[in-house]
This record gives structure tokens, sequence and C-alpha cells, in this order.
């Protein structure tokens, strides 16, 4: 049994040592921006995560036909009435692994999201394995007011890059002040204090239920 441990031990210390994933902010991507025509600002102001085996997955929030502003973190602040917002999303397979992935675009002040599936969508540009695009905010309905203190976020979810495993990767919008939290109506109040009541009952007969059983 020792000589097994001894020789699991070696073998463990031998194995290469797994470099870590890492996020860069206001970043360039290795293969540049390059989708479209004229999107290769400089400085590109782009988070970047990279994995241990130089794959990476990047965003950045713009102003439609603008260099994206320096971010603070992950966080792209705009002034109020900036219209329309855009965002570039990109990830580069340098392995060619089989890999898919998952946008889903937030209203943090409402909580309204959709979510679409990056690869079907239309005037995807590729190149030394990169796939890059952009997608404007005000093209769905009801999910931007750039008129109104809020912020929007984009969650982009890969599967399969570095050898396995999910990365996840957020940047955020902030318009003039950042999302109020929400002030819930009467009719919400009511519900709420209804649950209360509810929660308090069912932990009263549950407790009321309990038996203590000694051996």
């Amino acid at each position: 049994m020792k000589f097994v441990s001894i020789a699991f031990a070696a073998a463990f210390m031998a194995a290469p040592a797994v470099a870590a994933d890492t996020i860069a902010y206001n970043s360039t991507p290795a293969d540049g921006w390059f989708y479209g025509s004229g999107n290769d600002y400089s400085p590109a102001n782009t988070t970047v995560l990279t994995t241990g085996n130089g794959d990476q997955m990047y965003m950045r929030f713009h102003r439609t036909f603008e260099q994206a502003p320096a971010s603070v973190g992950n966080v792209y602040s705009f002034a109020l009435g900036t219209n329309p917002l855009s965002f570039d999303w990109g990830i580069d397979n340098n392995a060619g692994a089989l890999i898919s992935a998952l946008l889903t675009l937030t209203n943090v002040g409402t909580g309204q999201s959709v979510s679409y599936d990056p690869f079907i969508s239309i005037g995807n540009a590729t190149g030394n394995g990169s796939t890059q695009n952009s997608f404007r905010f005000n093209f769905i309905p009801g999910l931007f007011d750039p008129n109104v203190d809020n912020t929007y976020r984009v969650d982009m979810s890969v599967s399969g890059l570095g050898g396995g495993g999910t990365r996840d990767l957020s940047i955020l919008a902030q318009f003039g002040a950042g999302a109020a939290p929400a002030v819930p109506e009467p009719s919400t109040w009511a519900m709420l204090i209804l649950g209360f009541f509810a929660m308090g009952a069912t932990i009263r007969n549950r407790r009321t239920r309990t038996t203590v059983s000694y051996a």
C-alpha cells in the first residue's frame, strides 16, 4: 500500500501544472477585432478571459459606431441619452474543440432578460480560430431605455474551451447612476405579506410535527 501511495504521489508531482484562467480589463484580444469594418478601435478596451491553453472569450460595450470607453473592472459607464448601445463579443477556439455558447442580455433594473446562441447569429466573422460579432441592445423591444438610470448586463457562457468545463464572463453598462432598486407595488406588498404569513404557518406546523427519539 505504501508503495502504491508513493508511486501515485510521484506521478502527481511529475504531471505538468495547468495554467489558471486569467481576466484582463481594457485589453485587446489575441486576434484583435476584425468583424465588420472599422471596429478595430485602439485602444480596444476589451474584457478578455484567457484560458490556461490560450483560448479566449471577450466582450466590450460601446456606443454604436464609436470606440468603447475604458472600463472600471468589467463596468462600462455611459451618460444618459447614449444611444444606440452595442456590445461586441468574440470567442477564440485555438484547439478547434467542439464548443457551445450562450449569451444572455439583462436589464438589471427590471430583471427582463433574453438569451440566444451566438453561433447562429447572422453575419458572424471568423478568422484564426476566432468567431466575432456585435449586437445592439435596442433591437429587443422594451429591454433598453437610454434615458433612465439603469444597468445592463451581458453574460457569456462557453463550454468546451481550454480542455473542457464551462467558463463564464460578464460585462455591465451603467447608465447615469446605474440601476435603481425596484419598489414593489401595493399589490406586490400584499402578496409578500401573505407569503410571510404562509411561511410562518408552515414553519409552525413543521415544528409541531417534529419528534425526537433516543436510542
